[in-house]
């Protein structure tokens, strides 16, 4: 009789079958196929050999498939299923798989990430965005554009050509802002029925269509998400944009009598407003003035050169996510001739008298804020001929803002800016930017030091020899000189 307690007999495998390998393994981090051999088990079960999925370190999935070449073909396909699905977000993920090349990779989904991840969190103390970027609106009206043109696309589609026929279609269509300057989306002036063209302003609507420069701001943040893509590892793979070149700088300046003219139109405005009913319908009224606190805007823009936002921002009063004006009384030593007469001599003699001055300090950033890399905003002292009119506007006027209208601080000036200098006959080149550039340009024209006038601005010193060097009387004063010269004598 057979002896059913004798071990099973093992089976003898290929040489092939007998020892682990590895297939369709391509990169660090990324599944592959490893081939697990056949074995027999201590209760006669035979394990044959199968291709299995590993991933991350683990043993994922078996293939089903054993040894053979079709096998193996069969193998590679459910890896390549395998991969395919780790390419979409499943709900209860954390998030896309990383190290994708750049051909899996959906722009919309870069775009889409990085306008979260600049969302960024609003300070209820000081309502400042930490953490992502200002005007977050305006990045979504941007990356809504990009995402017309380029969402379909995949990040192996960006490069040289595509990013040129993307500015080329770009360049020349209207502003999607048309609708609120009173003009339909193609910069056509709406129907009658739908009510007069920018009713209220003096500034007449005109068609704005896109230029280059808002077609390579627009691309700066495509590069910008796909350089956060990158960083975060969505891609393995290095992708480039190309931006079209930078326009020429705004170097437009005012003269003393150009500025003067402004701020004396500003002042002098008045409201002028149509009757709509009764006996004097039509008749045309001239109201109060509504222009004074642009005037004081740009009083304090010219006088100090500080961008448009701190100074629309800034509050007499210390409060927290505003700018602060303070003012303030010092006592200072200074020297006066005294005379006096002594046995009918007249005798002089210098003495020192404490003299208590008014002080004006503008704290250009905000209280309780984070200073900005791009932007500095340096503590100054106020000059002499402002300290006047800021005391006069905070403790005689009653003002709680530097610049206000009806108690209330103007949140921008630069609508009723643009329709003042319209309405005084400049062109569009004259903007609220001028006067920061004027009153650099008129601190190097008076010989200040550059160092001393980059630091007071908030300007690197860079920035103003390169751009406003050539304004100071002694910009290059030495090689004119030396190459205006007569030369050498001739001999005799």
């Amino acid at each position: 009789m057979p002896d059913d307690t004798a071990k099973p007999k093992r089976i003898r495998l290929s040489r092939s079958a007998a020892k682990p390998r590895t297939l369709g393994k391509t990169g660090r981090g990324l599944p592959y196929l490893w081939w697990r051999p056949g074995r027999v088990d201590a209760d006669g079960v035979d394990r044959t050999g199968r291709w299995w999925i590993v991933h991350r370190g683990k043993q994922v999935r078996s293939t089903g498939s054993g040894a053979g070449k079709d096998a193996e073909r069969q193998a590679i396909q459910a890896l390549n299923d395998y991969t395919g699905s780790l390419s979409v977000i499943a709900p209860g993920e954390t998030g896309p798989r990383k190290n994708r090349p750049a051909h899996e990779v959906l722009i919309a989904e870069v775009l889409d990430r990085y306008l979260t991840a600049k969302k960024g969190r609003l300070d209820p103390d000081t309502g400042e965005v930490k953490g992502g970027v200002a005007r977050h609106n305006e990045l979504a009206q941007r990356v809504e554009t990009l995402l017309t043109w380029w969402g379909t696309r995949t990040l192996d589609e960006v490069d040289s050509a595509t990013c040129a026929e993307y500015v080329s279609d770009r360049v020349g269509t209207p502003w999607k802002t048309h609708g609120r300057a009173g003009l339909d989306r193609d910069g056509n002036p709406r129907s009658e029925n739908a009510g007069p063209v920018r009713r209220g302003h003096s500034k007449p609507a005109k068609a704005r269509v896109v230029g280059e420069g808002g077609a390579r701001r627009e691309l700066e943040d495509l590069r910008a998400a796909i350089n956060l893509a990158t960083k975060d590892a969505l891609t393995r793979d290095t992708v480039h944009v190309t931006l079209p070149p930078k326009g020429e700088e705004r170097d437009r300046w005012l003269t003393k009598e150009e500025a003067a003219r402004i701020v004396r139109g500003a002042w002098q405005k008045r409201e002028i407003q149509t009757i709509h009913s009764g006996p004097r319908k039509g008749e045309r009224v001239v109201g109060r003035r509504v222009g004074q606190h642009l005037a004081r805007f740009v009083i304090v823009a010219l006088r100090t050169g500080t961008r448009s936002g701190p100074i629309c921002n800034a509050s007499f009063v210390r409060e927290v996510g505003k700018a602060w004006m303070e003012l303030k009384t010092e006592t200072t030593m200074e020297d006066r001739i005294e005379t006096r007469t002594i046995d009918g001599e007249v005798f002089e003699r210098r003495v020192q008298v404490p003299v208590i001055k008014r002080v004006a300090v503008f704290h250009r950033k905000a209280v309780a804020a984070e200073a900005k890399k791009n932007k500095k905003a340096p503590t100054v002292r106020m000059p002499d001929s402002l300290v006047a009119h800021l005391w006069r506007w905070h403790h005689v006027l009653g003002q709680r803002h530097v610049v206000e209208w009806n108690g209330k601080p103007v949140g921008s000036t630069k609508r009723s800016f643009a329709n003042l200098a319209y309405d005084l006959g400049f062109g569009d080149d004259v903007v609220r930017h001028s006067l920061r550039h004027t009153a650099v340009t008129w601190g190097m024209q008076a010989g200040t030091d550059i160092w001393e006038l980059a630091g007071y601005v908030g300007m690197t010193t860079e920035m103003i020899e390169r751009r406003y060097g050539h304004h100071s009387p002694a910009h290059m004063e030495g090689a004119r000189a030396a190459l205006g010269g007569r030369g050498r004598k001739r001999a005799a």
